[in-house]
């Protein structure tokens, strides 16, 4: 019946998978997250042990720079 011009009832193609609200939120939230990870990583560096984000500091001698 296609080549008359005429389609089945449901027979449309199918749309594809197209990104929702729920996707950009969860691309924002991880954007959001590796900004607060690299952050913690650089202020961490800046206070700790040799300039190291996971050197430990000696307990009995803690230096804030």
């Amino acid at each position: 019946m296609s080549q008359f011009g005429m389609q089945m009832p449901g027979g449309r193609a199918q749309r594809g998978a197209t990104p929702d609200v729920y996707t950009g939120l969860m691309a924002l939230a991880v954007v959001a997250l590796l900004a607060a990870c690299i952050l913690v990583f650089l202020q961490g560096s800046k206070l700790g042990a040799d300039n190291s984000a996971i050197g430990l500091q000696d307990p009995n001698n803690i230096l804030l720079n």
